[in-house]
């Protein structure tokens, strides 16, 4: 029986399809997953005119799809990983900026404070100064009327004290001054030259002692008393021993009176 026309042309496109699909398998890859070679191609060899149909077309599209999402999948955990350890990376480097702030801050806090404290340091050394001066040149003005004072008695009483470079004599009034610092002890006048304490300290102010004179004219004690404004301790000594030395006339009975010494900056 002679070979028809139609089978002559479903031989032809199926070995045409057959072509394709080996072309297509040799450009992908040939896998050799079991479960794949196991569904086959759908291979049409009858004689009808529908065997030229593009079924087997659809079939072979769909096979080589499997290798990117295998790919894909193989690639994802190393994303994972790296991503991790960069957001690792990034926490510390923000920890670490975080307590470098922090410091900074903490120094910044500690200097203001420090320079806080030095000013008002320095600012309540200039009030006691400006205060020290002050009630210097208060008690320079108290002593001026004081000494006013005792002239008026002088021309009245029938004579006042006069003084010489650093020694005293006769004060009916029973006080007195030599340069800038002044004494006074009722009914007593002072004996021989003033004594008063080395000024080697840097200090401006008053010291004020209390004095105890026995009936000989000598100081038998001598404390600080009130009105004084300077705290230096070795100043305070050295005024008290100065006062000590210093020599009045004889009494009735124990004196008490005072010796101020006034000092100003060199």
């Amino acid at each position: 029986m002679p070979i028809q026309k139609s089978e002559i042309q479903s031989g032809i496109a199926t070995a045409i399809i057959s072509v394709i699909i080996l072309i297509v398998l040799l450009v992908c890859g040939m896998t050799a997953h079991s479960n794949e070679m196991d569904e086959g191609v759908m291979v049409s060899f009858g004689d009808a005119v529908e065997g030229f149909g593009e079924q087997p077309m659809s079939a072979v599209s769909v096979i080589p799809a499997a290798a990117p999402k295998t790919a894909s999948s193989a690639s994802m955990p190393d994303e994972d990983l790296m991503t991790q350890d960069e957001e690792q990376s990034v926490a510390l480097d923000e920890e670490q900026e975080r307590r470098r702030r922090e410091e900074a801050q903490r120094l910044e806090e500690e200097r203001r404070m420090r320079e806080e404290a030095e000013r008002a340091a320095e600012e309540q050394r200039q009030r006691e100064a400006e205060a020290a001066r002050i009630a210097a040149e208060r008690a320079a003005k108290a002593d001026a009327v004081k000494s006013l004072a005792g002239n008026a008695f002088s021309k009245t009483g029938g004579g006042q004290g006069e003084t010489t470079g650093e020694s005293m004599k006769g004060n009916p009034a029973g006080h007195g001054s030599s340069g800038g610092n002044t004494w006074s002890l009722s009914g007593r006048n002072m004996v021989g030259r003033f004594y008063k304490p080395t000024y080697s300290s840097n200090e401006e102010g008053r010291i004020v002692i209390s004095i105890r004179v026995d009936d000989k004219g000598n100081v038998t004690s001598a404390t600080i008393a009130n009105g004084t404004t300077i705290s230096d301790h070795a100043l305070r000594e050295a005024s008290l021993e100065a006062a000590k030395r210093n020599k009045f006339t004889g009494g009735n009975g124990v004196a008490i009176g005072t010796i101020t010494y006034n000092f100003v900056l060199n």
